[in-house]
């Protein structure tokens, strides 16, 4: 509290000497209107009835005998600034980056004592999605006033990673590096670190006071009579004991005034059950995938088909995809653990329904360039949001936002870009299942996107099993198992009999978010209760609806990004900060037109065929609507002296504005950099996680001797299997059937320093990794990889370990996929003998 009031001392100070405007701000001043007769005496009444932090206000000024001074010439902020940040209505929605990046805007970047915010958080910790430790629970041992001793595990598994990089999921103004420390921050933070992220954003930027944790919106109703239209804000006081909230009705109702409301209540704030006949009789053998947070919820479901079964996940696009390979990754892990034997009666079979086929791409992509002068193709590996956001792949010119249905040349360009990144091997993978073949069926229905490193290697070794369909009815049996009715394109159908257990990956709802709001103002919203696409008709890019223009959205569309939220709080911010004291907001006709026109084209996108001209998300052009906002503020995008001229991707730490955070902003780009540009020396440690993940599968190989007698063909595997060690990411245990049974563990570990594939030797007995052999250390490449007929190659060498040999590798990649790859293995001292050499081609589907 100490912080907040010496805050609003120094906001509360005397004006006679100085003008509170003359601050370097990108926002103008609020239009203070003069008050007519009695006008003073309104105002101050109604200061009598606004929060606390008003009420605080009007005792100092009575301390300060400071009443004799005109509200016009102070800086009123508790008058026009209290807000409202109504975070989440439901257990498993906190106070997440949308309702912090908007508290921290209005605070930092409008004139001082402009505004004051509140943010109402109904859980103990803040965070949203993010757990901010990395058991899931929350320990007050040395942590911030954000954190609470609750013990509640978060919804969200501490080490799952992001699927997008590190420089897309931050703010403009925080370093990672300011975060963890040091250099070594992943490209793709863990789960517990975004959390971590959050609180140390909320600790830089908000007083404490700012957050009110445990505090409970029920219901917010606007008020327009008597001038100026406020909002009367009713919360109830939540203890860290009631997560589930469900004693509402029984708690004290306290009420507080508000200028202005933000709702960053996050749009995924319910899990989404479908209706479908028969499902209610399977319930018990039935969860949705956001449950599934850890390796116990994961093996609850396995162990329901243990003895054989099908585990059937419905659903298709992230959720389904990540819900599908984590089952296969514990059904393979069953199977190849190290003590691991056969069950009776065989291990479970997953089975992934989905509406619409759809692209799976790694989280690591090539980036091809083009040298204008030679005409000479290079290929770059770069997180996938880095190379898809580059705004080198815009046309010259302005970057224009793209909205509205989607037409058949947006389709086709979008496959065509997936086919050229991806390579002909990994597309051709279950090409009715999770490619899109041309023809017909691209120029009628938009490609859907899931990122997964693991679920195309797991179709194609058949450890999951796609069909395209939807799911018509499920027909629960006396033995507890379940036979499920598929309707199949052209009105065909299919049934999988012996369901063990359904996963519904269907996604969410954002309803709940919405329900504190009153019936007058979700009509002048036009709500649909039933389109989760399009549940309000906003203007502002989703930030705003005219008709209620003191009411404003941040994140509240599927799909947000934290850049575009950042947006969306600054566009809120320069709106409200030029706010008429007395009426509010008001717009000129010719912006009230273009608002009008607005919603009237999302209007349009709302009613289209939501099969046809829908794509997967409403606002889904990231580019686009970084580039126009940045144009509507007046935000000049940071260029990147490092490339050589070139554009670069679009990320926050590109789009800032004056005020803290000029170290951070500087670290980010300089990191960003150093991402980006070709490489001389050491490969980075995204080149060994994207060779480990492309060895996944089966391969044929030959190997020749060193008499010179060759092997014929054999067949080699790399089955994944959850790390026997917690210093490891990910692990496959490699296995060579043929005369000689040959084993050995390969594993990688995801850190920017540590990162290397090792290679291990094999207890034949239980499987357990005994010995280092060796590492493979990437070889020093000049620049990025030339593309030979849409192949790149990337040699390594083993190295350090046990073995006594010297091993080389080549491996040639055609888009994500390896195409074929070589072991050489040289006898020392000079190395110059050939033991043996093995090359490896896919196993082609049949």
């Amino acid at each position: 509290m100490s912080r907040f009031r010496s805050q609003r001392k120094k906001n509360a100070r005397s004006i006679a000497s100085e003008d509170p405007w003359r601050v370097d701000t990108p926002f103008g001043p609020p239009q203070i209107s003069s008050f007519p007769g009695g006008g003073i005496q309104r105002i101050r009444n109604t200061l009598s009835r606004l929060s606390p932090s008003a009420r605080a206000e009007r005792e100092l000024l009575k301390q300060k005998s400071r009443y004799k001074i005109p509200l016009t010439e102070r800086n009123i902020d508790t008058l026009v600034t209290n807000q409202l940040f109504s975070d989440s209505f439901q257990p498993e929605r906190r106070a997440g980056p949308s309702g912090l990046v908007t508290a921290k805007t209005l605070l930092h970047h409008c004139p001082e004592g402009t505004f004051t915010a509140s943010i109402f958080e109904k859980n103990h910790e803040i965070g949203g999605l993010w757990p901010v430790h990395r058991d899931g629970k929350c320990s007050n041992s040395g942590r911030t006033p954000f954190s609470k001793d609750h013990g509640a595990a978060g919804p969200v598994n501490p080490s799952m990673r992001t699927n997008l990089s590190r420089f897309t999921v931050s703010f403009s103004d925080l370093a990672w590096e300011s975060v963890l420390g040091g250099v070594d921050v992943p490209m793709f933070p863990q789960a517990w670190q975004v959390g971590r992220y959050l609180e140390t954003y909320a600790e830089r930027y908000l007083p404490n006071e700012v957050v009110r944790l445990g505090c409970e919106v029920v219901r917010a109703v606007r008020e327009v009579a008597g001038g100026r239209p406020r909002w009367t804000v009713q919360w109830v006081q939540r203890s860290e004991n009631d997560e589930r909230g469900d004693d509402t009705e029984h708690r004290a109702v306290e009420t507080e005034y508000f200028d202005f409301l933000v709702v960053a209540s996050g749009y995924f704030s319910r899990p989404c059950t479908p209706d479908i006949p028969g499902l209610a009789a399977f319930a018990d053998r039935t969860v949705h995938s956001s449950a599934l947070r850890s390796v116990e919820d994961v093996n609850a479901v396995v162990e329901k088909g243990s003895g054989g079964g099908r585990l059937v996940v419905v659903g298709g696009s992230m959720s389904g995809v990540e819900a599908a390979s984590s089952l296969a990754l514990h059904v393979s892990s069953l199977r190849y653990a190290p003590g691991s034997s056969v069950q009776t009666g065989g291990f479970p079979e997953v089975y992934h329904i989905s509406s619409r086929p759809f692209w799976t791409v790694p989280t690591y992509i090539p980036h091809i360039q083009t040298d204008n002068v030679t005409g000479t193709e290079t290929v770059s590996l770069l997180p996938l949001d880095l190379a898809m956001y580059d705004l080198a792949r815009r046309p010259p010119g302005p970057v224009e936002y793209a909205f509205g249905p989607v037409s058949a040349a947006q389709v086709a360009k979008v496959n065509d870009y997936f086919r050229s990144i991806l390579g002909g091997d990994y597309t051709s993978i279950g090409p009715d299942d999770i490619g899109i073949e041309g023809g017909e069926e691209e120029t009628l229905r938009p490609s859907w996107v899931a990122i997964g490193n693991d679920y195309a290697e797991f179709v194609r070794s058949k450890a999951i099993t796609t069909t395209i369909g939807r799911v018509s009815a499920v027909h629960t049996s006396s033995s507890g198992r379940a036979k499920v009715d598929i309707e199949l394109p052209g009105k065909e159908s299919m049934s999988l009999d012996d369901v063990a257990a359904i996963v519904l990956a269907t996604g969410f709802t954002p309803f709940p978010s919405l329900a504190f709001l009153p019936e007058d103002v979700l009509s002048a919203l036009e709500y649909s209760p039933d389109d989760s696409f399009f549940p309000l008709i906003l203007d502002g890019k989703g930030t705003t609806n005219a008709n209620i223009p003191d009411m404003g959205f941040v994140g509240f569309y599927r799909g947000p990004y934290w850049g575009v939220m950042e947006m969306q709080a600054r566009s809120l911010a320069q709106t409200w900060a030029r706010a008429d004291t007395e009426h509010g907001i008001q717009f000129p006709a010719k912006e009230l037109e273009t608002k009008a026109q607005e919603r009237q084209r999302v209007r349009q996108y709302r009613n289209v065929d939501p099969d046809l001209h829908r794509g997967q998300f409403p606002m889904g052009d990231y580019t686009g609507l970084m580039e126009s906002f940045a144009r509507d503020l007046g935000i000049c995008r940071a260029p990147l002296p490092e490339l050589n001229g070139r554009p670069g991707p679009v990320v926050p730490a590109r789009y800032t504005l004056p005020g803290p955070g000029t170290a951070d902003i500087q670290t980010s780009l300089h990191a960003l950099q150093g991402n980006l540009r070709p490489r001389r020396g050491p490969a980075s440690s995204t080149v060994d996680m994207v060779i480990f993940r492309a060895l996944h599968g089966s391969w044929n190989f030959t190997r020749s001797e060193q008499d010179g007698v060759s092997s014929g063909i054999s067949t080699a595997s790399f089955s994944p299997r959850y790390p026997s060690s917690p210093a490891y990411e990910k692990e496959f245990l490699y296995e060579e059937s043929g005369q000689k049974l040959v084993s050995s563990v390969y594993r990688v570990a995801d850190s920017p320093q540590d990162a290397q594939i090792t290679v291990w030797s094999v207890d034949s007995q239980d499987k357990t990794a005994v010995a280092l052999l060796y590492g493979l250390r990437i070889l020093n490449q000049d620049g990025p990889s030339k593309l030979s007929q849409g192949e790149y190659t990337i040699r390594a060498t083993g190295i350090q370990g046990s073995s006594n040999c010297a091993y080389d590798y080549v491996f040639r990649f055609n888009g994500v996929a390896i195409s074929s790859w070589e072991c050489t293995v040289r006898r020392p001292p000079d190395h110059g003998v050939v033991l043996s050499r093995t090359l490896y081609r896919r196993v082609q589907n049949t």
